[in-house]
């Protein structure tokens, strides 16, 4: 019988696009938040709330629908260097997940008609894919509970 890995299956790839989206969130709002004694008289800033929620409402849609995806073609591809010992097949994952994050900007980019920021949305979408990279080796490593039965 064939030892499945966690990382491949489509639920731990879904907490996993869960978690780094309201980390990637959480750290967005925190960077972007004004406090009341810097703002300026008559200037509108938005809210931490309101930051938060509207960057995980942008992470998860990329996460879910582009990363996540993708992620699963890279691992089906990764499946085949089976022989490479551990360091050299985790450095090849992140290369992988750097190449996805790289494809996954682009193709950002072609559905939103935005070329003049390319290069902030695609590190923005590489860091994204490190971490949820990171999170699904996380997720691995725990015990699972279905395997104890």
């Amino acid at each position: 019988m064939t030892k499945t890995h966690r990382i491949n299956r489509p639920r731990g790839k879904i907490l996993a696009a869960v978690l780094t989206a309201v980390l990637i969130s959480l750290a967005m709002g925190i960077y972007h938040y004004v406090p009341i004694d810097e703002r300026l008289e008559n200037t509108y800033y938005y809210s931490f709330g309101y930051k938060f929620a509207v960057g995980l409402l942008i992470n998860l849609a990329i996460l879910l629908f582009l990363i996540t995806p993708l992620s699963i073609l890279v691992d089906g591809l990764l499946l085949y260097r089976k022989k490479d010992n551990t360091y050299l097949r985790l450095l090849v994952a992140i290369a992988a997940y750097v190449l996805l994050g790289f494809i996954g900007g682009i193709i950002y980019s072609i559905f939103t008609l935005n070329f003049n920021t390319f290069s902030a949305q695609t590190i923005h979408i590489i860091a994204g894919s490190l971490v949820f990279l990171a999170f699904q080796l996380i997720l691995n490593k725990l015990p699972s509970t279905s395997a104890n039965r």
